[in-house]
């Protein structure tokens, strides 16, 4: 004889097993991860950077989570491609927004980072930026901060290297009409080196890459000490390499820190001897941190470590111990932990000033032999 269970029995079981099947699979989700968010440039001709910096944010998550996590829980990261565009940024901070997280990684390139710094502004979620140093992006910005040094610091780094180094005299100063935050690079590195001492004999603008033999022809008979060009790796490699074959051998190329990755597109690794830009952070320094952080990169991905790699890893690990002084996800607990603790880094220790920007060691970096190295290490 077979014993039957009543069916509305059954139904009411089967009700209450599906409810805690339903709550065990999704608690420990709820629970388990504290989640950001990251924007990068990740397909383009801006790629680059962005997958550098998203190097270092898969670094510094598997360092964090294998120490411990943030207040005992995973951290977990959502990485959304920007295309290093204005509008685009835009939509994609709504839809990590959505998602619930508690901060965002974020971007590459000024411009893109401006957007998205304006967007984050309205909510007040924390964002921080590894590589977008024009001082109009935290100006102003509770919750919007950096890991790179601004723009008038860095120029202002380079003018004196220039100027007591190099032993520069006179300067031309290519302006990427472009961009605004090259522009304004160029203008800060200009004045600088006037107040100085030194003369700017001119100011070149230009629109195109193809620009540059125009110009260095324009200036090879009487040939500057210096050339100032901040730009994009890609077009300073042709300026370095168009100056080389136009036989400026004696004016030194100097940039900025968007030239890091430049080794790349050198066709004469020759002309990188006399040329030298500037970089929150390099891989040869022997600091104790630094030293852990290249070997674990190299053994990562097989290549030595640059600065959006070490920018974004040092990201993660400012949201990282925020959270854990803030001891909540709450955005607004998260901004105040940032602005009031200072945080040991790969670029040293940072203390954010007013409108949330650090005030970071400078690099002066030379390629010698085909190898990136440190020429001079500068703290103004």
């Amino acid at each position: 004889m077979i014993n039957k269970t009543p069916l509305p029995f059954l139904l009411v079981f089967a009700a209450i097993f599906m409810s805690i099947l339903n709550s065990c699979s999704q608690k420990p989700q709820q629970q388990d991860y504290i989640t950001i968010g990251a924007l990068f440039p990740l397909t383009g001709e801006s790629s680059d950077e962005g997958l550098r910096a998203l190097n270092g944010l898969q670094i510094a998550k598997e360092e964090v989570n294998a120490n411990g996590g943030v207040l005992g829980k995973k951290l977990d990261i959502i990485v959304l491609n920007d295309k290093g565009d204005e509008e685009y940024i835009v939509q994609q901070y709504h839809k990590l927004k959505e998602r619930g997280v508690v901060a965002i990684v974020g971007s590459s390139y000024s411009s893109p980072t401006l957007a998205l710094a304006i967007e984050a502004e309205k909510d007040g979620i924390p964002v921080i930026s590894p590589t977008a140093s024009n001082p109009n992006i935290t100006m102003g910005r509770r919750n919007v901060f950096r890991t790179i040094f601004l723009d008038d610091y860095q120029a202002e780094a380079m003018a004196y290297f220039a100027y007591n180094s190099l032993n520069a005299k006179t300067a031309v100063v290519f302006s990427n009409e472009n961009s605004e935050s090259f522009r304004q690079i160029a203008g800060f590195f200009a004045k600088s080196f006037s107040a100085l001492g030194g003369q700017v004999t001119s100011i070149e603008p230009y629109y195109a890459e193809d620009d540059f033999a125009f110009l260095l022809r324009k200036h090879a008979v009487n040939p500057p000490d210096v050339i100032f060009c901040p730009d994009d790796y890609i077009p300073a490699a042709k300026l370095v390499n168009t100056a080389y074959e136009a036989g400026l051998t004696n004016t030194s190329i100097l940039g900025s820190d968007a030239w890091d990755g430049i080794l790349t597109y050198i066709y004469h690794t020759e002309a990188m001897e006399n040329a030298y830009y500037t970089a929150p952070f390099m891989f040869d320094d022997e600091t104790r941190n630094v030293m852990l952080f290249v070997r674990n990169y190299f053994d990562s991905f097989s290549q030595m470590p640059l600065t959006g790699n070490a920018t974004g890893y040092t990201c993660v690990y400012i949201l990282a111990e925020a959270i854990e002084k803030a001891g909540n996800t709450n955005w607004d607990d998260i901004v105040s932990a940032i602005k009031a603790n200072e945080f040991d880094t790969l670029m040293g220790r940072i203390k954010f000033d007013d409108n949330n920007n650090p005030r970071t060691n400078v690099y002066i970096i030379q390629i010698r032999g085909g190898v990136y190295s440190t020429c001079a290490k500068l703290s103004l």
